[in-house]
């Protein structure tokens, strides 16, 4: 039973890495359903006794996991909610399982080697992506900015960065304190190498850190781990620990500052005071301020991001930079109280087991102390310390694939497997009841994605569709999509862009505001699921010019600069329009401010379109002009 759902959950973690980590929601969808029907297995074993995991980690994960959901129920725009809903679901049931079912010690090494595995493929493709400084992704998926920073099967290098870290500790510990062989360990011990090599071409500041802090956490509770079983040995694998981990620093950095990607990365971290970073935390901490105890809701940084960004941050601030802050944001002080006990009940259950398994297995042993399960333990310890250490500046647990390895973890230290199959009544039953509530939920997950499986796939249809240029597919695949779910706004969203470029491109110069009338149609209908779209908002201006009502236009143009008044875009969007309607000082304004904010090539923004208002019937608006200020 342990090998079948270990199998089914190796499925579930790897196949999630291969879409893009599951950054969009139809990306994670399968995983989730797969996951589900892991969790449908306990209807079959609902029987069978097993190690009891720690009570207060399961509580407080399953308190944790309903605030969120609760939440997210509650949070002002439904679907950007969904997200983090299926996210938070998805990871309870693999902790839950990993707790109450993956208890063998051979199961877990299996599923981490699998996990290791994965982590080679991933390096693989990220030496291609430093090697070659290109933006080289399988399956037809795209990055963009990034050059020679690997980021493997993810789009982001941070994100990989944070994968590589957790794994590469992990079979670190394989390698010190599991009974492996001698050849076995030489295997692993290379693995470990590849997996920080792979941190160091991803130029992840972070993960530079993250790993570093990592790896020290290891280094010391190993030592006290030492001090526990052979005090009297202590010093001299402190001294020789310490001599080693000094020369293979010493080389690593030799190495790293040979390439001059490396190099800029590393230099970069000692000018942090200067880092983006600092704007996007102020931001976040000024949404905080909106709803101090609860949050402003599931999603909501996505919009209070750009309405309290500042001026330094023109690229779009879709998350926080720090998981902790967005969390404290969207969730409040209650979310952030629930996660830090959730962390911290853990890691002290893992200390404990730690020292549990020493006492027991290495004191005890007449050979050389090691234990596959302590190797476990102290790897998942040190692998959740460096996560959390990331997370201050980087947003991996906002990557479902992350957020998922994370939660396997976390279900590794809920129970260590070591201890015998409880047979007390009350555990039975608990145990039967618990299973059974795994179950349902199981079933509640597939049926869930299943239903919203549709709705995200011809949505995506229609983005791609939209991307290439291909405005019919791109109306017939939106139309498809909201008719497989009216709550999402992107459909309409699309739907708009491709009847608003559609009339651009219209060679029946007459027809031209009647398509951009469809496009406005769309827009509102996108707006009222998503008011604070400032992109909707201002596409709906174009198309509102387009159609000749200019009123209308101007409202919509201010309303998006009110949401998000740093964004110099929108300045430049609204000076074309002024331009239109011959308010050239007002436009030259417009077009300034949107230059201080440091938008390139401000005065060619919204020009084509603008250009086809112009062609469309001259006579009848003599007020337009057809050359932007300059």
């Amino acid at each position: 039973m342990n090998y079948l759902l270990v199998s089914l959950l190796g499925v579930s973690l790897v196949l999630i890495q291969f879409l893009i980590g599951g950054t969009r929601l139809l990306f994670s969808y399968p995983t989730y359903a797969l996951i589900g029907l892991s969790a449908l297995l306990a209807l079959f074993f609902i029987r069978r006794p097993a190690p009891k995991p720690s009570p207060l980690c399961v509580v407080s994960a399953v308190l944790l996991t309903a605030y969120v959901l609760v939440r997210a129920w509650f949070s002002p725009v439904a679907y950007m909610a969904r997200t983090d809903a299926f996210m938070v679901a998805g990871c309870l049931l693999v902790y839950l399982i990993t707790a109450f079912y993956l208890h063998a010690t051979k199961a877990r090494v299996w599923l981490l080697l699998t996990l290791l595995g994965l982590a080679m493929v991933h390096v693989v493709i990220g030496i291609a992506q430093f090697k070659n400084g290109n933006e080289f992704m399988l399956f037809g998926f795209l990055r963009n900015g990034y050059d020679s920073r690997a980021s493997g099967l993810l789009i982001c290098p941070n994100h990989l960065a944070g994968y590589l870290e957790a794994i590469g500790i992990m079979a670190l510990s394989l390698t010190v304190w599991s009974r492996f062989s001698a050849g076995a360990k030489l295997v692993t011990g290379y693995a470990t190498a590849v997996c920080f090599f792979g941190v160091v071409i991803t130029g992840s500041r972070g993960g530079y850190l993250s790993s570093a802090g990592g790896l020290v956490a290891f280094t010391l509770i190993s030592f006290w781990i030492v001090g526990i079983y052979n005090r009297q040995g202590l010093l001299r694998t402190v001294l020789i620990s310490v001599a080693i981990a000094v020369l293979l620093a010493a080389g690593a950095g030799k190495l790293m500052l040979l390439n001059r990607h490396v190099r800029d990365r590393l230099d970069r971290i000692s000018q942090s005071t200067q880092d983006v970073r600092i704007y996007n935390w102020q931001a976040t901490l000024d949404q905080f301020k909106e709803a101090p105890l609860l949050g402003t809701g599931a999603g909501s940084h996505l919009w209070f991001g750009r309405q309290y960004r500042r001026p330094q941050i023109q690229a779009d601030p879709i998350h926080s930079h720090g998981d902790y802050l967005e969390l404290l944001a969207e969730y409040g002080v209650v979310g952030e109280v629930l996660l830090l006990a959730f962390l911290g009940l853990h890691l002290g259950v893992g200390l404990r087991n730690i020292r549990t398994i020493t006492l027991r297995r290495l004191c005890n042993t007449l050979t050389v102390p090691r234990s596959d399960a302590l190797a476990l333990t102290v790897g998942a310890v040190s692998a959740v310390l460096t996560l959390m250490a990331h997370s201050v500046i980087d947003f991996n647990m906002h990557i479902p694939g992350n957020a998922l390895l994370f939660a396997w973890i976390l279900g590794l230290l809920a129970n260590p497997g070591t201890g015998k199959p409880d047979q007390a009544p009350a555990w039975n039953t608990t145990l039967k009841l618990t299973r059974a509530g795994i179950a349902l939920a199981g079933l509640a997950l597939i049926a869930a994605a299943a239903y919203r499986f549709e709705g995200e796939y011809w949505t995506e249809k229609a983005r791609a569709a939209l991307r290439d240029g291909l405005l019919r597919e791109a109306q017939d695949w939106a139309n498809q999509a909201i008719k497989a779910d009216p709550s999402d706004p992107y459909p309409y969203f699309y739907l708009g862009e491709a009847w608003r470029i559609s009339a651009t491109q219209m060679p029946l110069k007459a027809m031209r505001p009647v398509l951009f009338e469809n496009a406005v149609t769309a827009y509102r209908q996108s707006l009222a699921l998503f008011p604070n779209d400032e992109n909707a908002l201002v596409r709906m201006g174009q198309a509102l010019d387009g159609a000749r009502d200019f009123d209308a236009a101007e409202s919509a143009y201010l309303e998006a600069i009110r949401l998000d008044p740093n964004l110099g875009v929108l300045q430049a969007y609204y000076s074309t329009h002024l331009s239109l309607l011959g308010k050239d000082e007002e436009a030259k304004a417009a077009l300034a401010q949107a230059r201080k904010l440091g938008t390139k090539d401000a005065h060619t923004i919204g020009i084509v379109e603008a250009q086809s208002i112009l062609a469309t019937d001259p006579a009848k608006s003599p007020e337009l002009q057809a050359t932007p200020p300059q």
